[in-house]
């Protein structure tokens, strides 16, 4: 008996030996969060480039989005229960994304319930390599298996959990994606908003729609929120989504101007630069690729 013990704790400590030393900030009395490096996925970070949160709902956790690997979410909810020892019971997806969801099949394997939109079943091909397992280093990846949501919405949705009352808006458009999900808590006026908002670095427009996240964000900051949680960023305050709304604005703006004038694409891409964007972080990497995924939308217009 000692042997089978000492055997299945082996097991279960080699699946998920690397950790990844996360730290979770408080944001309200109910939310804690895990925020990520400003950077590009790579072997050094292993993922932790993106934001993950718990929500305290009194019997247990609700989780948004469970970051990049096994590895991540098992390290994240080791540090949750130092702060109070709950069990999760939900965890919710905001979008197909892979840094935002690999780390699901850690709560699965416990019988806990995943709610993600419909974009899961349409655009997430779970026998593909995922980006995460082709970049960061096969320490952290292990154990991890891409594991879709187990309850599926295509309409926005209200949840109770606790003594939370959870609001799952589903965006009717593209924005950041194809299709975006966000969660609000009324109590407490927090409006987890996933990758529509950005802060501490350059968004990403790649494979979104520049005018229907602009519209998205002035519906979002129409909300009132008291706090705004975006997928990447440090910053919760209510105008956290500032950065994210002027710099997208800003790029119509010019984009519009260079098409209007005749410029081509590749014209476009060397005018548009937006040289005061330059001191946010991954602008080198962004901001070339953003011009172009939003010139081939506004060229339509």
């Amino acid at each position: 008996m000692k042997t089978l013990l000492g055997t299945l704790l082996l097991t279960v400590t080699s699946l998920s030996a690397f950790d990844y030393a996360l730290k979770p900030v408080r944001v309200t009395p109910d939310v804690h969060c895990f925020f990520g490096k400003p950077e590009i996925m790579d072997k050094t970070n292993n993922g932790n480039i993106v934001n993950s949160c718990y929500i305290d709902a009194g019997e247990g956790y609700v989780v948004v989005d469970t970051g990049p690997s096994y590895a991540y979410a098992e390290s994240a909810y080791k540090e949750m229960k130092k702060i109070k020892s709950l069990p999760v019971k939900l965890v919710i997806n905001t979008h197909i994304h892979d840094d935002h969801w690999l780390g699901n099949g850690f709560f699965t394997q416990s019988g806990v319930s995943v709610v993600g939109s419909d974009d899961f079943l349409h655009n997430v091909n779970v026998q593909e390599a995922t980006r995460m397992q082709n970049t960061i280093s096969p320490a952290a990846y292990k154990g991890t298996v891409s594991t879709l949501p187990t309850e599926i919405i295509s309409e926005t949705t209200r949840k109770k959990v606790g003594n939370q009352d959870i609001e799952l808006k589903i965006i009717p458009r593209t924005a950041h994606s194809t299709k975006d999900l966000v969660v609000y808590l009324p109590k407490s006026g927090v409006l987890f908003a996933g990758d529509l908002v950005f802060n501490d670095r350059l968004p990403s427009v790649k494979g979104g729609n520049i005018n229907g996240w602009i519209t998205t964000l002035e519906e979002l900051e129409s909300m009132g929120a008291l706090h705004i949680i975006g997928g990447h960023g440090r910053n919760t305050e209510k105008n956290s989504s500032k950065m994210t709304h002027e710099y997208l604005t800003q790029m119509r703006s010019e984009i519009r101007l260079a098409i209007d004038s005749g410029l081509g694409i590749d014209e476009t891409i060397k005018k548009v630069q937006m040289a005061e964007y330059r001191k946010i972080k991954l602008y080198d990497s962004m901001q070339s690729g953003n011009v172009e995924a939003s010139y081939r939308v506004l060229e339509w217009e």
